[in-house]
């Protein structure tokens, strides 16, 4: 499965921003999101038949996060 490393920009800052984006990010067709809030940086594990990286992104954006996207990873 992919995974898109991301960045996450704004007021990430606790537990409830993370659950706010990874709800958000299920919805949209993740499987899975895992979050560094020190690094600031996350990855969410989706199948291309589920989602895609716009999807994704647009997903965070819609809860009002700015995202960059770091990286794209292939298995």
């Amino acid at each position: 499965m992919p995974v898109l490393v991301v960045s996450l920009k704004g007021l990430m800052h606790c537990t409830s921003c993370m659950t706010t984006i990874e709800n958000a990010l299920y919805a949209a067709g993740a499987k899975h999101f895992e979050y560094d809030l020190a690094a600031k940086v996350g990855k969410i594990v989706f199948e291309n038949k589920d989602a895609d990286e716009i999807i994704l992104v647009d997903a965070i954006k819609k809860v009002g996060y700015d995202v960059d996207v770091m990286d794209l990873l292939e298995d």
